[in-house]
């Protein structure tokens, strides 16, 4: 599979009409939600022209509402898959949230005019309940078993898993590098620095060069080991400079090492 960071940025205008696309989308949902409101407040069904008498005229401009949000949301939903692909990286998937936009907004206006239909009348209106629940599960039935199908075949948890997830986007490969290369660097210093200043902890057996440092001998250690010790500990003081030097140990990291190991040394 190609490396996700070789892929050539997108062009200007084609992410702008990108944005163009997806504000379309939004505008159009928005008229079909303005549209239908005032239809549903005279009963929810109105006609206009036709050889028959008309019962209930439709509201004023919410034909030409209507129509501008299907037409307009048809074009903006194209323009959007079409640049989307030209960006990549999953960028024109989000015209699938088209879907559960445009039925949860109508459904909601059925729910609501349901609990508050328009009229003397009290009471819920149960026909257009009924039909915003279906319209409210058809919205978002189908992304919620995206969610959870999506959710049931993803990689394990884990620095595999999230790798994984990295690579897939844009740029995570080089994400991935950039955290491999920190941990190894991490990893670097810390095993610098465990040879440098060997550790004592864990109930195991001090290193012969810590046995060697100065104040860490027992009480009667034959005369001439502190001058070794001595010896021992400038020679592991030059290696944490070293060290510093070359960027293995960072100033905080030399000047703790330098403080422990002075401090074990009795210095």
């Amino acid at each position: 599979m190609a490396d996700p960071s070789s892929r050539k940025s997108p062009r200007v205008i084609d992410v702008v009409l990108y944005f163009v696309g997806v504000a379309g989308i939004a505008a159009a949902i928005t008229l079909l939600f303005l549209g239908m409101r005032p239809i549903m407040d005279v009963g929810g069904m109105c006609a206009e022209g036709g050889p028959y008498v008309i019962q209930q005229h439709c509201p004023e401009g919410s034909g030409l509402v209507y129509f501008l949000g299907f037409m307009g949301g048809t074009a903006a939903i194209f323009l959007t898959a079409w640049k989307g692909s030209s960006i990549g990286g999953g960028a024109g998937s989000v015209v699938f949230l088209a879907w559960p936009a445009a039925f949860g907004v109508i459904g909601f206006n059925f729910l609501q005019s349901g609990f508050d239909p328009p009229g003397e009348d009290p009471g819920w209106a149960w026909g257009w309940l009924i039909t915003g629940i279906v319209f409210e599960a058809t919205a978002f039935g189908p992304l919620l078993f995206a969610l959870l199908l999506g959710f049931l075949t993803a990689p394990a948890a884990g620095v595999g898993g999230a790798a994984h997830v990295a690579r897939a986007t844009p740029g995570g490969q080089r994400l991935v590098t950039t955290v491999a290369d920190a941990r190894a660097r991490r990893n670097t210093r810390r095993s610098a620095l465990e040879t440098v200043v060997p550790t004592t902890t864990g109930g195991a057996a001090p290193s012969p060069e810590a046995a060697a440092l100065p104040g860490e001998g027992e009480a009667g250690a034959p005369p001439g080991e502190g001058a070794a010790g001595a010896e021992v500990l400038v020679d592991v003081l030059e290696r944490l400079a070293a060290l510093h030097e070359d960027g293995s140990l960072t100033d905080d990291e030399y000047s703790r090492a330098k403080a422990d190991l002075l401090e074990r040394a009795g210095a």
